[in-house]
Order: structure tokens, then sequence, then C-alpha cells
């Protein structure tokens, strides 16, 4: 007897059906309740294809399940489990209480208005940020798009749909390979090496994320003729068309138009049609992101600070007026044998270039020398986390603790790294245990109260949220992250 899905049946003494959310010609998913951990979840079950060979169909979602089973992230759909029922397989998955990215796309489009620059840019760096954890996992999406990027109800983007993703051999290195999957995936979406039949690998995710890059900051296509007599494949098989460079609306006041002229250079180069002329990684391109936000680094505890603050949001100090960074020196082979201190030091300035590699080298080597160095656990843990090493830096920091930092601001600075961690890893009732004890450490924190919210938010604490975003707001009128946050929210 075949499978029926409708309002009120249960699967697996488990889960009870509420209504259909998604349906096409690869299957449907279904908004459930899941009774023993109360929570609702989504059902993906695919539809069975014409002529598969028996067992083919179940290999394929089981297959899907495994790839995304181990990308737990805040910015991608979490899979929790894969259930049997009548003969079917079905994905058990995290229901996002939101519409699709191209459905706010749509719908601002309707209007003949585009996302707020700062919404805009706020998507494509958690965009990137999912991509980029997925690619530390070595896989490749090769589908991405607007409908496969779903929002929560407070605008919190997570990637979705890993059926046709790929699992890169870790020995490859990435070089693009002639094969009949290289044209899987939405057409308009492809990058140029896709319609040439060539496989796709992070490179190509990074064309696709040009792409919404540049839906976000324009509302439209770049591969979009206006006359409408071409489709969007042709042009991005065309090697003789180039997009237009996006351009910032006249309403935008000056500094907003600058920020976006920065957005926009990301984007393009995202856009490139060789491979070698994108960036080299998701991760380089959020990190050009966060740079056009200038920062200072506070001298007492090394937090990054936006560049006009007087003080710093984590500790108090006082902030000096910003210097030239320094570019550290290699050490001389005759001189004497550096101290755990002096690696640390030497790793901090290699970490303000953004040499993260050769910074976690020597906060490694710190700690080698010195098993008691709070502060070089502490840089360390900042830096992996940085590289979205989150489970390595949960590790780090949390031997960090174990050694019993010697001031109660270097303990409030390991739970913040830690707390942050925790957070990327969706595991938030450890995370807001962490920051907590870092608020009573050092309440006056800006930077702890503004992650707290965040992790409030993520759990759908809403209203604890805007309450950290208000005071945090109180401290730093300007705050662009709190901002943000109340606009999720609603506004205060």
């Amino acid at each position: 007897m075949a499978l029926t899905l409708v309002k009120g049946k249960e699967l697996d003494d488990r889960y009870v059906i509420h209504e259909s959310i998604g349906a096409g010609g690869y299957g449907s998913v279904w908004k459930a309740s899941d009774k023993q951990l109360s929570r609702d979840v989504a059902l993906k079950w695919l539809l069975k294809r014409p002529g598969a060979v028996p067992g083919d169909d179940t290999a394929r979602l089981l297959s899907e399940a495994r790839k995304h089973a181990g990308l737990v992230h805040t910015n991608i759909v979490q899979v929790y489990d894969v259930i049997e029922c009548e003969g079917e397989h079905l994905i058990v998955m995290e229901y996002v209480d939101g519409p699709s990215l191209n459905t706010i796309l749509r719908d601002f489009a309707k209007k003949g208005e585009v996302l707020p620059l700062d919404q805009a840019s706020s998507v494509l760096r958690d965009v990137l940020s999912g991509v980029a954890f997925a690619h530390d996992k070595k896989i490749v999406h090769r589908d991405l798009s607007p409908s496969n990027i779903l929002l929560t109800s407070t605008g919190i983007p997570k990637l979705g749909d890993f059926g046709i993703a790929r699992v890169l051999d870790p020995q490859s290195n990435l070089a693009p390979s002639s094969s009949v999957h290289g044209g899987t995936g939405n057409p308009n979406y492809m990058a140029p090496e896709q319609h040439r039949g060539e496989e796709a690998d992070a490179s190509s995710d990074l064309f696709m994320v040009g792409i919404i890059g540049y839906l976000l900051l324009t509302g439209r296509h770049p591969f979009a003729h206006p006359s409408g007599l071409f489709s969007i494949p042709d042009f991005i098989r065309d090697e003789n068309f180039t997009p237009d460079s996006p351009r910032p609306l006249a309403s935008l006041t000056a500094s907003q138009q600058r920020l976006f002229r920065e957005y926009a250079a990301v984007v393009t180069r995202l856009l490139n049609r060789e491979r070698a002329g994108r960036f080299a990684s998701a991760r380089e391109a959020i990190e050009v992101i966060e740079d056009l936000e200038p920062f200072q680094e506070c001298p007492q505890c090394g937090e990054r600070i936006p560049e006009h603050y007087r003080f710093c949001g984590f500790c108090g100090s006082t902030l000096e007026e910003r210097k030239d960074i320094p570019v550290p020196q290699p050490v001389p082979v005759h001189q004497a044998e550096e101290s755990a201190d002096d690696l640390v030091d030497r790793g901090y300035h290699l970490s303000r270039l953004r040499r993260w590699d050769d910074a976690i080298a020597l906060y490694r080597d710190a700690i080698k020398k010195d098993a008691r160095n709070d502060k070089a656990y502490r840089n360390l843990g900042f830096a992996l986390n940085r590289m979205g090493r989150c489970e390595e830096a949960d590790a780090a920091l949390s031997k960090g603790l174990e050694v019993g930092p010697d001031q109660p601001s270097h303990e409030a600075s390991l739970r913040h790294e830690r707390a942050y961690a925790r957070a990327e890893l969706k595991r938030y009732d450890e995370a807001l245990v962490d920051v907590q004890r870092a608020l009573e450490l050092i309440p006056y924190s800006t930077k702890s109260r503004y992650l707290r919210a965040r992790i409030r938010l993520l759990r759908g604490d809403r209203l604890d949220a805007k309450s950290d975003a208000i005071e945090v707001l109180r401290q730093v009128p300007d705050h662009l992250g709190a901002l943000r946050l109340l606009d999720q929210l609603g506004g205060a």
C-alpha cells in the first residue's frame, strides 16, 4: 500500500502531519510536529522516478541525508533523522518558519523596491558563512539559488536542499573535470563551467552566490536581458557578455553609496567567468566583507571594535588612536628562544593581518611552551572561530577554561568566544550559559550583550533578544548589529 500524507496522520509513532509546505517534480515537504521533543519539523519525501531501478530512489534520499546530516551550522537547515513508513523513507529536518529568499525578492520586485542595503549585505554574509562551513566539510552544494535559501521569521538565512550536493575527495585539489553531472542544477544559477559540462566545485558555488548577491543589491538577475528576448543561460554561456556593475540608488547617503560600491565589488568578483578570478574561498569573501567596516583592536583585551568607538565594548578600556599595523618580523636564528608570551604577541599581530593559519601555529606553539597561558587559548579560539573551525575553537577554549584564567576579564573573553563557537554549531543552550557568565564577570560588555541578543534570537526568545538589543543601543547608539537585530524583530 502506497504511503499517503494527510493532515493529522502520525508517522513512526512520533511525527504528526500538519500541512504541505512545498511540492515539485522531486517530491514534497510537509510540516509536522515532533511529539517527543515538542518542536515543529519538516519532512521531505521524494517521489519515485518513473523507470528507476528498485531501491535507487531510497539510496538517493539516504545519500542526501548523509551529506546533509554533518552540516550543523546556524545558516544551514539541519537534518535530524531519516524514518521509514509504509516502505517509504522520509528525511526529518529543521522547520524554518519563514519564506524563501526567492519569495522575499519577488515581493520587493512587485513593489518596485530593493532590499535595504544593511539587510542585503547581512543576508549575503550569512549565505557565504553557510557555504564556507559546507566547503570546510568537503561538501559542494551545486544548486544554490534564492529558492533553496529559507529565512526564519527573524530573517536568519539557512541553506537547504543538498539533494545534488557533491562530497569532495579529501585528496582532491578541486580541479575541474568533465562530468555527466556538470550541468546538474538550476540553469539560471549555474556557473559557466557547469554549462560547459564540467563538474561543479567550490568555486562554482561562489559564482552562484554572486548571482544571489547581485539580486540582493539590485533586485535584478545579472544575466537577465531587459528585452526578455534572450534566456538567462544564453548570457551565462556567452563569454562576451559581462553584467553591468550594480549601481547604488540615488536615495542612499554618500557613505551608504560608498558601502554599496564596495559590496558590489565583492559580488562582481564572485561573478568572474574564470575560477581563478573569483575568491579563493567563501571564507576569503567573508573577510573582505568584514573589512568594509573599519575597526581597531583594544590594547587591553584584543577585541575588534568599530573604528569610531572611544571605549572598548568588551572590557571598557579607553581606546587609543588607531595606528598602522606593524608587520611582524621573523625571529633571527641566533636570537634567544621566544617565550610563550612572545609567541602570543607575534600571533596577535599576524591575526590583525588575517594571516590566520600562521597565527594559529604560533598560538599552538605558545601552548606547548606554557600549557597555562590562557591568552594563548583565547587567541587561538578567536582565530579558529574566524576560520569557521568552531569545533576546534570549542575544544581549545574549553581547555583554556580548565587551566583556570588568572583574571576575570580573561575568563569572560574565553567564555565569550566559546559562546560564539557553540552558537555557530547550534548549541544555543550551552552558548547562552557561557555568554551569561561572561556578562556576570563584565556586566557592561556591549560585545557580550549583543552576542547574547543574537543567541536569544536564534533560540527564538524574541522578547529577551529585543531587550538585550535595546540595552546595547543605550550604551552604543549607533551599534549596527543591534539596529539590524531590532529591525529583524520588528522595531523597538
